[in-house]
């Protein structure tokens, strides 16, 4: 079915491609076609979700939000990439977010959510001795419920200080679910997951630094 209106916006995306690739880099004229083809792009509707029934909802969106912010990013950065001749704007969007930067933010989700286990299994190849005296769960444990420099406390949401990393972390190692943890601080369990897994993004140097030097 031909639909006009898509015809409309492919030629609308294409003129501010060209624009953007016709400016200087990092020239007003280029920023400004950039900004206007990103907004384009997130107004359309038409970024395909790859994979959707894989994952449950809210690892889903974690992932997606980092495949599109990358892939928004890229574009930014690599719009003189784009060839008219090898399709429409939004047909070279949908192949490098599902072909790249989808399966980029799979493979960044997955080694957030290993360090969010904090299980012996998921932090043994983080540690250079095969031989531990103490239980690696135990000594993440130690290290954020002491948090000696306060940072896994400090780090909380805006204007919320009670939901912060510390607490989160304590949560999850009661194994309780971001259902219950959301209802617990009232809050929405994309808020509250993706604020989590963004503290273990920030963080993870810095816990397997303790792992290494407190293991034996």
């Amino acid at each position: 079915m031909h639909h006009p209106e898509q015809d409309e916006l492919d030629s609308h995306l294409l003129q501010l491609a060209i624009s953007a690739q016709q400016h200087p880099a990092r020239s007003p004229g280029r920023q400004l076609a950039l900004t206007k083809l990103v907004n384009g792009i997130m107004r359309s509707g038409r970024l395909c979700h790859p994979q959707k029934s894989k994952f449950t909802t809210a690892v889903y969106e974690n992932i997606y939000d980092e495949a599109r912010q990358e892939l928004l990013l890229y574009i930014c950065e690599k719009i003189d990439k784009y060839d008219l001749e090898r399709g429409s704007v939004m047909a070279w969007m949908n192949m490098l977010l599902e072909r790249r930067f989808f399966k980029d933010a799979v493979r960044k989700i997955q080694i957030q959510q290993g360090l969010i286990r904090i299980t012996v299994t998921d932090l043994d190849n983080l540690i250079a001795s095969p031989q531990q005296s103490k239980n690696l769960t135990d000594i993440l444990k130690e290290c954020i419920e002491s948090d000696p420099e306060d940072i896994f406390k400090n780090e909380h949401i805006e204007k919320c200080p009670q939901v912060n990393f510390q607490a989160l972390v304590m949560q999850r190692m009661l194994g309780k679910s971001w259902k219950e943890i959301s209802a617990e601080f009232e809050m929405k369990i994309p808020t509250v997951s993706s604020f989590y897994y963004r503290c273990i993004k920030k963080f993870s140097s810095k816990l397997k630094e303790y792992c290494v030097s407190n293991v034996n």
